[in-house]
């Protein structure tokens, strides 16, 4: 493959280069979520599967940039930024609110130059079609505090801190404006293989609902439920990056 790079995107991190790429693994965050809760899965990862992470704006080092409260606007400027530096095989991975933008910008690839993605995985979602009828954008701040602790999102008791309150509370509420706020258009399922994966214990969306993905794809969907809560990829990382690298074999050399 030729080589590809997304350094000097504000859009993308990689956290470590590879002398050769097979496939360019992209990662969406979850709400509220940043490019560095992906950090610890580059040393996993064998050479040739290059990871990109997307850096959505509002966060880490884009914290001045303004955040973007809508699907639209989001999912365009990645596929964007994303088109011209994909020069080969790529896959997509997405978690919770990350799974819906993936799918988002996915559509997005599909229809120019880059074509589908080899894989698309989804963790931790329902499918785009189940409007999401929750209102947390709306909660005064101990309501939301209340329900990124329930969610495991970080440790108890760290967002009685008002500084910390003041850089988290304006990311997490604007993702949720995001997420509830999104109708997705009615298009035609991907051409595209498809993982969707769940957390056995997640309390916000059952296994029985990702499984719901298999309709969204008409290249077959394969179902993955692992131990946990919500945030299962982080206990369970190393199982979730098998079950990617699985998929991927075909398409790494060696």
């Amino acid at each position: 493959m030729e080589r590809v790079s997304g350094e000097g995107s504000p859009w993308l991190r990689s956290f470590r280069d590879h002398d050769r790429v097979d496939v360019v693994l992209v990662l969406f965050p979850h709400a509220g979520g940043s490019a560095s809760f992906y950090r610890g899965w580059a040393d996993l990862l064998p050479e040739g599967c290059e990871l990109w992470v997307v850096q959505y704006p509002g966060r880490e080092d884009r914290i001045t940039e303004p955040l973007v409260p809508d699907m639209t606007e989001l999912a365009d400027a990645i596929a964007a930024e994303l088109a011209p530096r994909l020069g080969g095989p790529y896959a997509v991975f997405g978690h919770s609110m990350g799974s819906a933008v993936a799918y988002e910008t996915v559509r997005r690839l599909q229809e120019g130059p880059a074509g589908p993605p080899v894989h698309l995985f989804v963790s931790g979602r329902r499918v785009p079609s189940r409007q999401v009828r929750s209102r947390v954008h709306l909660l005064d701040d101990d309501g939301l505090v209340e329900i990124i602790e329930a969610m495991g999102a970080t440790p108890a008791g760290i967002l009685d801190d008002p500084e910390m309150r003041s850089l988290v509370l304006p990311v997490v509420r604007n993702d949720y404006r995001l997420i509830e706020t999104y109708r997705p258009v009615a298009v035609p399922a991907l051409d595209t293989p498809t993982t969707a994966l769940a957390g056995a214990e997640d309390p916000t969306v059952t296994p029985d609902e990702v499984k719901e993905w298999a309709r969204m794809t008409t290249r077959g969907c394969d179902i993955e439920v692992l131990p946990g809560g919500h945030f299962f990829p982080v206990h369970q990382r190393a199982r979730v990056i098998e079950t990617i690298l699985r998929a991927l074999a075909p398409h790494l050399d060696g």
